[in-house]
């Protein structure tokens, strides 16, 4: 556990009712008037000097000057409200509060990196392929919030029992700056619930096509590659995530394949207790410090990289791969891009066709080949294709890394 010290100085004018403050990791998100509520850049728990209060935080805050007393209450893990009275002028009233206890998990922050992260991740990664994965990977990327539809029911199940016990805390409340705040949680709630729903209703069928994809690849993997490659292994990899990541890897697991998840940390699990975490449907995780040196990493030791549906982390990397294709960063001839159910993908297609109409890509030499509608030229005009489903997905995957291995190429350097 890593304990957490937070030091900040509040200031409220009665005249106009107007808040400021000074100090770090935390932020004021709402006033009313004489009441703020204080929230923590990162959950808080556990007061270090008194071990047995373990279910709270060590606050202490205390009035700098003569106008009024400041007053603390529902002092919760995401922060506290803070409450002026007896005021008696109109003078500035200012405060002074700090807090001790540990983080309830990890956020991290990518401007407190230091050069030996960064370097440790390289090194790790090189360690890790040079032994686990010396042929190469197939990596499957995607979104990390679109799950099966049991999984996503779940989660609806689990927010309209929060929506209760927040409808029970509002009804007994009788503080009305308390009763706003819980009111914005019900809403934030309510728009997660929705979400859910439309994930449920659109985004679940992705979810079974890539696990789909992992048993696939998975039972290759674990029956014939072996013998296909001369035994040679290029195991599947992911970016060690929920959502569509898990599905692959939960079913390449499921024939007792091995998986590589390349993760990073997103403050959501704990690094060192993965019970009933996404991390364990990979067999092997290495945890990196350096969201981009981890998307690198994904590509870059690849034959095979392919797009699932997903979002702004899964466009990032389809951005990377492209671009390092077009520079020739990756040999066009030794990595091969793969997009998956053009449905999805259709609008960025759009996008790449009019970066091509106003000349800000190459319009022979970077397209991206669809069936029916562009994949009339030579093979060498495209930089990417697009697969409808699963098993022509797998096809395409096995002829490609079995072609290198024909070609002798089958290896992660030139």
């Amino acid at each position: 556990m890593k304990q957490v010290e937070l030091i900040g100085s509040l200031f409220y004018e009665p005249s106009t009712h107007t808040w400021s403050a000074s100090g770090t990791g935390w932020r004021i998100e709402k006033t009313d008037g004489n009441k703020a509520k204080i929230t923590f850049e990162e959950p808080i728990t556990f007061n270090p000097h008194l071990p047995s209060k373990t279910n709270t935080y060590n606050l202490s805050i205390s009035s700098l000057g003569e106008n009024g007393q400041v007053h603390t209450s529902s002092v919760e893990e995401d922060g506290f409200i803070v409450t002026w009275k007896d005021i008696s002028s109109n003078d500035t009233c200012m405060a002074a509060f700090r807090v001790i206890g540990t983080q309830v998990c990890f956020i991290p922050n990518d401007r407190s990196l230091g050069t030996e992260d960064s370097i440790a991740d390289i090194y790790a990664a090189e360690l890790l392929f040079s032994y686990e994965a010396k042929f190469g990977v197939v990596t499957l990327m995607g979104s990390g919030t679109i799950n099966s539809k049991e999984l996503t029911e779940e989660r609806i199940k689990a927010l309209s029992l929060e929506s209760e016990k927040l409808l029970v805390e509002l009804n007994k409340e009788e503080d009305t700056f308390c009763k706003d705040l819980l009111k914005e949680k019900m809403a934030k709630n309510k728009l997660r619930m929705k979400r859910q729903k439309e994930i449920a209703e659109h985004g679940s069928v992705f979810w079974d096509s890539a696990f789909r994809f992992g048993e696939l690849w998975g039972r290759y993997s674990a029956n014939d590659q072996e013998d296909s490659l001369g035994g040679c292994y290029v195991p599947l990899c992911t970016g060690g995530g929920p959502g569509i990541m898990r599905a692959a890897a939960e079913g390449a697991r499921s024939h007792h394949a091995h998986v590589i998840g390349i993760d990073c940390q997103f403050g959501v699990d704990d690094f060192f207790n993965l019970k009933n975490t996404y991390s364990v449907f990979s067999n092997q995780r290495l945890r990196m410090n350096n969201f981009s040196i981890r998307e690198s990493v994904l590509i870059n030791y690849s034959h095979v990289i392919l797009f699932w549906p997903g979002g702004f982390g899964t466009v990032w990397e389809v951005f990377e791969t492209l671009s390092k294709l077009q520079t020739n960063h990756l040999r066009r001839h030794r990595t091969k891009a793969i997009f998956v159910h053009s449905e999805y993908w259709k609008p960025f297609f759009d996008c790449i066709e009019q970066m091509r109409k106003h000349g800000a890509i190459n319009a022979y030499g970077d397209r991206i080949k669809i069936p029916g509608v562009d994949d009339q030229l030579p093979d060498e005009a495209y930089i990417a294709e697009v697969v409808e489903s699963p098993e022509e997905a797998f096809e395409k995957t096995r002829c490609f890394v079995e072609s290198l291995y024909q070609k002798n190429q089958l290896t992660l350097k030139s």
